[in-house]
């Protein structure tokens, strides 16, 4: 298993870093890729479980909230959600006998979360500088996610989230946040041209990364509890699927993004 993971990540590294580097179409098309792969995963989880969730709508879905991100026709975002929800509902009310409310609700649930927090993913690469800010959360995701995972591994013994994820130790989480807010501290002082925050303001960005990647993955980890499903998919060998890799950076963008946001105007 930690071969396969290590070998699908010298693969997929490379294929992001580049896409970052190029931005423009070639990230935005990654984006499009891991959204629509998600909401395909998000799907046939619910399938399995007898939710009959119109796929189609939910392709749609999230595309067009990318699209209109990477055009900049931000305004465009609420009525297209809204055209998305009655969408959803006129489809529910004319198909009752294969589509319920419920059904609906859970696939808007879905567009929001797979096309909304992949916008902020695009949004933090457009922003100037958003190369940069996005290498610093992808190292930040996995930093973290890395650290919680080998400590927690060897040295885990008390149950962080038992009820979620059972797998999930108390000492692999604090491992976790230790080593992103020590790694994080020690950037701002040593590559202060790479990390554009003081050392104190540093300890508070590796905070909240190591929150809100905990935070994405208990999601996801509640997701497949509920569905009884170990794995979101099998796209990526010794990972599962796109929602398993990527659900802690889903989370954390939109941190990363109105930090340096309100970084900058600082």
């Amino acid at each position: 298993m930690l071969y396969l993971r290590v070998l699908s990540a010298l693969v997929g590294i490379p294929i992001i870093i580049g896409s970052v580097y190029l931005g423009g179409p070639w990230y935005a098309v990654l984006l499009l890729i891991v959204a629509n792969l998600g909401i395909f995963e998000f799907s046939s989880m619910l399938k399995a479980k007898g939710y009959k969730i119109p796929l189609v709508i939910g392709f749609l879905g999230v595309s067009l909230l990318l699209i209109v991100i990477y055009i900049e026709q931000i305004n465009l975002i609420y009525p297209l959600l809204m055209l998305t929800f009655l969408i959803l509902f006129i489809n529910a009310l004319f198909s009752m006998e294969r589509t319920s409310v419920a059904e609906s609700a859970v696939s808007f649930w879905g567009i929001v979360y797979l096309g909304g927090f992949c916008g902020y993913l695009l949004l933090l690469r457009m922003m100037p500088d958003g190369a940069t800010y996005t290498y610093i959360l992808l190292i930040g995701v996995w930093i973290h996610d890395s650290a919680a995972y080998f400590i927690g591994k060897k040295w885990g013994v008390r149950k962080f989230a038992p009820l979620i994820s059972p797998n999930k130790s108390a000492e692999g989480s604090a491992a976790g946040i230790i080593t992103t807010v020590v790694i994080f501290f020690s950037a701002a002082i040593l590559f202060p041209d790479f990390l554009p925050v003081n050392p104190w303001q540093s300890v508070f960005f590796g905070l909240g990364i190591s929150v809100f990647a905990q935070l994405g993955d208990l999601l996801e980890s509640a997701l497949k509890r509920q569905l009884e499903t170990k794995d979101s998919g099998s796209i990526i060998p010794g990972h599962g699927g796109i929602l398993d890799r990527f659900d802690s950076l889903l989370l954390t963008a939109p941190f990363v993004y109105y930090f340096f946001t309100l970084n900058n105007l600082l």
